[in-house]
């Protein structure tokens, strides 16, 4: 009997809360509920249990909710309920709506022995802000055809475009700290820890990792996603350790940078910088020993001492650097994507096996890189679109200072939105295609395990693919797409633009996972920063309680990590 190899999802933190918004609404948006109406191949979709689970609320009725532990500032979830929406106890009421649901609420709550009979207090929670997609999603009248809802400009947090409904045991929201606009109010990696260690926190939260895996068949491990400018570095840190300690499984960790620089609270910019570096040192001492596997990500060129927030630039794409609901959708769909390896179904793939093949020898730290969309023009077959840039990337990364070259790399690929008959021309078409080695390639996974042996010196990849696209309807950002792309992702041909009515509905996305010696130079520019920072200067510091030596030993730490990344050989 087959397991579901399940995986538990940790978000710590506003930002990572973002990504994960868009990343749990891109699975919602790949389910199938009938196999006829999908053009792919059932083996070719993602195996949804691997992330959610089946339950059942208080009137029988069937839940599907993704396996998530959040973790957020108070503040964050808008009009959303700590309990969720799904499971009785909760009634979220429109003006227009009448308030007889109130009266159902109490007698469900009495019929279910909830309450005693007559004793019910309803409690009317104040309205708080609802995004107008929102309020249409709860009317089931989202329009994403023709309506704009602007939610690059109106979004005030990841609720307001959040689609996927969450169970009950999901939300933790930290008592006492408020969300600021202009201030991180968990700034340091030692208040993160701290908090993580007070009995009010920690026994309820690791109850709750508790349950989530006695419900699991074959759980396989984790997937972790933090912000790492802010304290919630430290509760992830110390989250991570908790799960090795009990449970001894893999875990994939993403550390986000914000896409703008993060202000601390009685800090000016070259403190808040100070305070930046020293959160990411004791972040990758701690993943550097506890993390089956870490990439760092952002939209940004370059962070830690940022001053000019130059954003990367993605060919094809658009978007305000400093946009938290725009930049989080790029992330997310590296994330959906490159996760595709290991979450398909009949996939020999595990979690595992994906961290182990990307980091050999101690090499956790791994650099992600992204092509969104692909740049394949419409009707241009994958030979000949790989052909035309034989000398030039086709990727750009999406970890800052992480540039591992050409030559000696190990990486894991993932190509989607593709379809086979894009592949190649039927050998009467063919051609000049005839004439390339490519051409005895069967399937895209074949073509660009080719491809990347050719361009790439010494280097082993591993390529997976599926004609699944990345779906970019409502809630993405679709208006991050230029005009040259057509509304399935592929390029416009020539000078040709999209019809000013039309969005891209679609887009085929190529991800990888890379690996080489070259990435010592991130943790060397880490660590040349470190000579700028006073410890003994930094007030949030020390009164968080990080000694000196905590400090020192974290720097050695990194040293003994650089070292793995030595030999410019050796995969």
């Amino acid at each position: 009997m087959e397991h579901t190899r399940e995986i538990l999802t940790f978000q710590f933190g506003t930002y990572a809360n973002y990504v994960g918004a868009h990343f749990w609404n891109q699975q919602e948006a790949n389910f199938v509920y009938d196999s006829n109406d999908s053009n792919v191949e059932e083996e070719q979709l993602p195996q949804n249990d691997v992330l959610y689970r089946e339950g059942l609320n208080g009137l029988n009725q069937t839940t599907y909710t993704p396996r998530l532990l959040s973790v957020d500032l108070t503040g964050t979830l808008g009009h959303l309920p700590m309990v969720g929406e799904l499971y009785g106890n909760y009634v979220q009421l429109l003006d227009e709506q009448p308030t007889e649901q109130l009266q159902k609420a109490k007698e469900y709550a009495e019929q279910n022995n909830l309450s005693t009979i007559g004793e019910v207090d309803v409690v009317k929670q104040p309205r708080a802000t609802m995004s107008e997609y929102q309020k249409d999603l709860l009317k089931n009248a989202v329009n994403t055809r023709d309506k704009d809802y602007n939610l690059k400009d109106n979004c005030s947090s990841w609720a307001d475009y959040l689609y996927t409904r969450y169970h009950p045991r999901t939300f933790n929201v930290l008592p006492g700290l408020i969300r600021q606009s202009d201030v991180q109010v968990l700034g340091t990696h030692a208040a993160g820890v701290e908090l993580w260690q007070s009995p009010a926190f920690n026994e309820d939260f690791c109850d709750r990792i508790r349950l989530y895996a006695e419900e699991c068949d074959g759980l396989q491990g984790f997937q972790v996603l933090f912000d790492i400018d802010d304290g919630f570095s430290g509760m992830a840190s110390k989250c991570l350790e908790h799960l090795n300690d009990e449970y001894s499984r893999a875990s994939f960790v993403l550390p986000l940078h914000y896409p703008r620089n993060v202000s601390y609270a009685q800090a000016d910019t070259r403190t808040g910088q100070s305070i930046r570096v020293v959160n990411s040192v004791l972040s990758y001492s701690h993943l550097s020993e506890q993390a089956s596997m870490f990439t760092p990500l952002s939209t940004l060129d370059s962070i830690w001492r940022n001053n000019t927030q130059q954003s990367r630039q993605l060919p094809g794409l658009k978007w305000q650097s400093d946009n938290l609901y725009q930049s989080s959708a790029v992330l997310a769909a590296f994330l959906d994507t490159v996760t595709l390896s290991y979450r398909l179904r009949r996939t020999p793939e595990t979690l595992l096996r994906f961290c182990e093949r990307v980091s050999p020898s101690g090499r956790t730290l791994t650099a992600a890189a992204m092509a969104l969309p692909l740049g394949m023009q419409q009707k241009q077959d994958l030979i000949d679109y790989l052909d035309q840039n034989a000398n030039s990337s086709l990727l750009t990364q999406l970890s800052p200072g992480c540039e591992p070259g050409t030559s000696h790399l190990v990486q894991s690929l993932v190509a989607r939105g593709i379809p086979y008959a894009r592949l190649k021309r039927p050998m009467e078409q063919a051609g000049p295609q005839l004439q390339m080695a490519a051409y005895g390639c069967d399937s895209v996974s074949q073509m660009l395990q080719l491809y990347y042996q050719c361009a790439y010196h010494g280097s082993l990849t591993h390529a997976a693919s599926t004609p699944l696209p990345l779906k970019t309807q409502l809630p993405f950002p679709y208006e991050i797409f230029e005009d040259t792309i057509a509304s399935d992702g592929f390029k416009l041909p020539g000078e040709g633009q999209r019809e000013p009515d039309q969005r891209v509905d679609s887009a085929p996305v190529l991800a990888a996972l890379q690996n080489s010696s070259k990435l010592g130079n991130h943790l060397d520019a880490l660590h040349a920063q470190t000579h700028r920072v006073q410890l003994a200067k930094l007030q949030s510091y020390s009164l968080g309680g990080l000694e000196r030596v905590d400090y020192e030993s974290a720097l050695d730490k990194l040293f003994e990590f650089r070292d793995n990344y030595e030999d410019s050989h050796y995969l």
